[in-house]
């Protein structure tokens, strides 16, 4: 049997026929499934028998199956839950997501609806099952700390760290802006034998070219005006340890080869000094340029560039693993919860769906920032659609589920509205039938809500 088909699933449902209908099609879809016809016995079961999920009717006599589930999740905090509804309780089911309910299934529902619901359900959970054992196995809280996520690109980067960190190969570490290049230089010192020592950062582009020399390497007492004294550059200061040069393709061509001498010999000599000194430290380098390109435009020294890159390590852009992100989501939540003194367990489905389908040009440090900003002005126990800024509307509307999709209509017509439909107009620039068929409502609908929203259609058409 697969994970899935041993996965249990508990059914409360005052409807006892319906109740013992939805079990029996549980268990021939492979599920484990039990089922209770009262709420009090639907909770000691939750207690007794720790389901990997629960189905619950949102009306039931001893309390509904929103109170049910905020008494389920006290005792099982990670429990998916999945209220069914009737038509005049969706909007009272769509509010109870952010009390913890997963999702909503409105009756009279379709089995398969119920099956790719449930196992939605079950994925999300699994998903932070798995951010929590991979914290535990590969000691995020250590060398991989904030180096999360499971695609086979970011697999690849640990793989490549565990493989230099105990050597004393020079690393390149190449992606763009925001994509974790400093977590990798910092993964590689603390997994290696060098944990123990400093690890110095050396961010290329913030200094000034004429200060850089005496950053990196230290200068003499009198070496220009202003030396007061003897100082020690970053490669003594970092002894035995790392010293990583961030943005290297910034350095000016003039201090390069210096940079390759302490390579190839681990010497450099201080600003105003002729007495050559030694270094032990490690060097990583980070860049999001070209090198090659640089070489090629007399930038870059070619002999430097190879004397680098003698370890290559490639950080994926977010946008290139999307499948990431729930984990990345609940890693921050999780830090942010402790710096923002906040309780976030999650983010709805459908808002989840919008992080992952975002282009993320600044990268998981956008999301981070992204998701502090949220938490600051938004103390949910759920994150939805409505705490999250119009621009990822804007920027994401090609690619987001049309409104006919019954629960995603529910919530932005009745919250997300007209940061939705703005998007939309100016996707389709003020062409309401396009929008309509887009949406799948209809046209004269659309104008309706647009009116009362105080849209100015024809400014889109000028846009």
């Amino acid at each position: 049997m697969t994970m899935m088909q041993r996965s249990r699933i508990l059914v409360v449902d005052d409807d006892r026929a319906l109740m013992e209908a939805l079990v029996t099609a549980l268990e021939s879809m492979g599920y484990e499934a039990v089922g209770e016809h009262d709420a009090i016995l639907g909770l000691e079961r939750v207690r007794s028998w720790q389901p990997d999920a629960a189905i619950f009717d949102y009306k039931m006599p001893e309390m509904d199956g929103v109170e049910l589930t905020a008494k389920a999740l006290s005792i099982l905090p990670e429990l998916p839950v999945i209220l069914l509804t009737g038509f005049g309780t969706i909007q009272g089911a769509v509010q109870a997501m952010r009390g913890g309910v997963y999702d909503y299934v409105a009756k009279p529902f379709d089995l398969t609806e119920v099956e790719m619901t449930l196992q939605k359900a079950l994925d999300h959970a699994a998903q932070r099952r798995r951010y929590q054992n991979l914290a535990e196995t590969t000691g995020h809280v250590g060398e991989f700390e904030g180096i999360v996520g499971e695609s086979p690109a970011i697999r690849a980067v640990r793989d490549a760290i565990s493989a230099v960190a105990d050597t004393d190969s020079t690393v390149l570490v190449i992606g763009e802006s925001g994509s974790g290049k400093e977590l990798v230089a910092r993964a590689i010192h603390t997994a290696g034998s060098r944990r123990d020592k400093p690890i110095i950062t050396v961010d290329c582009a913030a200094i000034p070219d004429s200060l850089m020399e005496s950053e990196l390497f230290g200068h003499a007492k009198g070496a220009y005006t202003g030396a007061h004294k003897d100082r020690a550059g970053h490669f003594e200061t970092a002894d035995d340890g790392t010293v990583f040069l961030d943005e290297i393709g910034e350095i000016p061509l003039v201090l390069q080869k210096k940079l390759l001498r302490v390579l190839e010999e681990k010497s450099f000599t201080r600003v105003g000094e002729s007495r050559r000194r030694t270094t032990g430290a490690r060097i990583v380098a980070a860049t999001n340029r070209d090198l090659l390109a640089e070489v090629e435009a007399g930038r870059f020294r070619e002999d430097l560039y190879y004397r680098l890159k003698v370890v290559e390590i490639r950080t994926p852009p977010l946008r290139d693993r999307a499948e990431d992100i729930s984990l990345l989501v609940q890693y921050f939540l999780a830090r942010l919860n402790r710096r923002l003194n906040r309780k976030t367990v999650s983010v709805t489905p459908v808002a989840l769906d919008l992080l992952r389908q975002y282009r993320w040009p600044g990268n998981v440090r956008e999301l981070a920032n992204l998701l502090e900003q949220v938490m600051n002005f938004h103390n949910a126990v759920v994150l939805d659609l409505p705490h999250f800024p119009a621009y990822l509307y804007a920027n994401t509307v090609a690619t987001l589920p049309s409104l006919t999709y019954p629960e995603f209509k529910e919530q932005v017509l009745e919250e997300t509205g007209r940061q939705y439909f703005a998007a939309l107009m100016s996707h389709f620039r003020g062409n309401v039938t396009q929008v309509a068929a887009f949406a799948g409502i209809d046209r004269r609908h659309i104008h309706r809500l647009l009116h009362s929203w105080g849209f100015d259609i024809s400014s889109y058409r000028r846009s």
